[in-house]
């Protein structure tokens, strides 16, 4: 009992939650702002991605009750039940797996739109294989912590949760490496364009890299002590911190569209750059194209495009 630790044990579990509980209100606000865009006709989504925005939700929601369960047992039913907090039950299973299914399928979304601009078969091989290597090892971190339900039995799920942080973060600094390899492959002769491309290249790096600092920090925190529950802390909050970074990207399409759509006429070269843009950084459905090719305009087009551009790409700043 001298071993028992409240503040690393019970009150990293309760700091989790409160975490885990501000980030699903925003990601509330997040997805009733996506509904409102979608009954608006301001985005027109696929169902397939419309399904998959509400799924993720739904496997947050369940995770998040997940994580209260788990306190709730911990702090109140079974207080001072010494032997019980060296066990680990259904709720922590609960919360592993739905975070590591909000994670692969947005993951698996990125992806996607990734191969859409580049077609570039090798590298989305490459980033596939890095997924379902994060899918697997949340599964077997799962399957081992309903095995292996002691403490004293956790070698094992130590390796496991090392294979599922360590590619999950892999997986997602590819992603973004890769889409900002796409992105400053885009040569335009608009000065504005090309600054619209460097905040979005600032955008895709925020946005890409916060979900594996998550991953990292759980994987460093479990490994320094794995008596704790420290790194839940991070864990309860990683799915939540998958939907967000989809649903900023989602939602922040009608933003950059406003200032595009104030003009009269527009450069169809342009155009097909913007539509890409959509497409790789900010999610876009079905306005999908190929590679960019620019063309010579008249210097009027040309200005007032560029004045477009330039004031579309400013409510990308986080």
């Amino acid at each position: 009992m001298a071993t028992f630790n409240k503040d690393t044990i019970l009150g990293a579990l309760l700091v989790g939650t409160y975490g885990n509980s501000i980030l699903y209100t925003l990601e509330l606000v997040g997805v009733t702002r996506y509904y409102l865009l979608a009954a608006s006709k301001r985005h027109k989504d696929t169902l397939p991605l419309q399904a998959m925005v509400y799924f993720i939700f739904l496997m947050d929601t369940v995770s998040t009750l997940a994580t209260y369960a788990s306190v709730y047992l911990y702090t109140i039913t079974h207080w001072g039940d010494f032997l019980y907090l060296q066990t680990q039950y259904w709720p922590r299973a609960v919360s592993l797996i739905t975070t590591g299914i909000v994670g692969t399928l947005v993951q698996c979304f990125l992806i996607y739109r990734y191969w859409r601009m580049s077609s570039n078969n090798y590298v989305t091989s490459l980033l596939i294989l890095t997924m379902l290597a994060a899918l697997g090892g949340c599964l077997a971190t799962t399957v081992a912590l309903l095995e292996y339900t002691s403490h004293n039995r956790w070698d094992r799920l130590s390796y496991y949760v090392m294979i599922w942080f360590s590619t999950s973060a892999a997986t997602d600094i590819a992603i973004a490496f890769a889409l900002l390899w796409q992105l400053n492959q885009i040569n335009s002769p608009f000065k504005s364009t090309r600054s619209l491309i460097h905040k979005i290249m600032a955008s895709t790096i925020r946005t890409g890299t916060v979900t594996s600092v998550f991953a990292v920090a759980a994987l460093i925190l479990f490994h320094t002590n794995e008596r704790s529950n420290v790194s839940s802390a991070f864990v309860f909050c990683l799915g939540r911190v998958y939907a967000l970074t989809m649903l900023y990207n989602l939602n922040n399409r009608s933003s950059l569209k406003q200032g595009w759509d104030a003009g009269s006429t527009e450069v169809n070269n342009t155009t097909n750059i913007m539509n890409e843009f959509h497409v790789t950084v900010n999610c876009e459905s079905t306005t999908d194209h190929g590679q960019v090719a620019l063309s010579d305009r008249s210097k009027d087009d040309s200005d007032s495009s560029s004045a477009r551009v330039k004031a579309s790409a400013l409510p990308l700043e986080v």
